[in-house]
This record gives structure tokens, sequence and C-alpha cells, in this order.
């Protein structure tokens, strides 16, 4: 929530405990490099439904390998692709499924 003078204030929770008991079919993330720490919050709900994956890998460098091995130590299963959607730096997402 937007505090004013340029002061931001956001609740930060595990997606593992928030959506508990809901059966999730795709996980989509852009939050400014705090991907990996969001991945890892969402560990249960990847092994456990294996859902669809669209996470940003621009925000470091190192995301560009950090993640997807992320993810495959979760789910090896897992199919990896790697798209870029702008004529600039940023904008490469990875794409994860299990067919």
């Amino acid at each position: 929530m937007y505090g004013g003078g340029g002061i931001s204030k956001a609740k930060i929770v595990r997606l593992d405990d928030e959506l508990a008991n809901e059966r999730v079919s795709l996980v989509k993330m852009d939050i400014e490099g705090s991907e990996a720490a969001a991945i890892k919050g969402c560990e249960k709900l990847i092994k456990k439904y294996k859902p669809a994956l669209a996470i940003c890998v621009y925000h470091k460098v190192t995301d560009l390998w950090e993640l997807p091995l992320l993810i495959k130590s979760f789910v090896p299963e897992y199919k990896l692709y790697l798209r870029h959607h702008s004529k600039t730096q940023i904008e490469t997402v990875l794409y994860a499924v299990c067919e």
C-alpha cells in the first residue's frame, strides 16, 4: 500500500501459506529481483501442483542460471523455455511447464 511521501509499505507473505488450500495452475512473477525468494516461498505449491511458471529473469544477471536450477531442483520434469519480449535488455521471461 502506498504510504505517500515516497514511502511504500507492503505485507510479504509466502504463497505456500496464502494458497495452502488452493489448486494453482499458473504462477507469474515480475517482482524486481525478489523472484528467487518468492520461488522458495512457493516450493510446496510448485512440487505439489506443478503449475506453469512465467518468471522474469532480467533483474539480476545470475537469475539467468540460478532460477532455472532452483526450479529444476524442485521439479526435475519441468521443461524450460526462455523468451525475450523487447528490444532492450529487459523483459526476458523463463517459462516452465510440465506436460
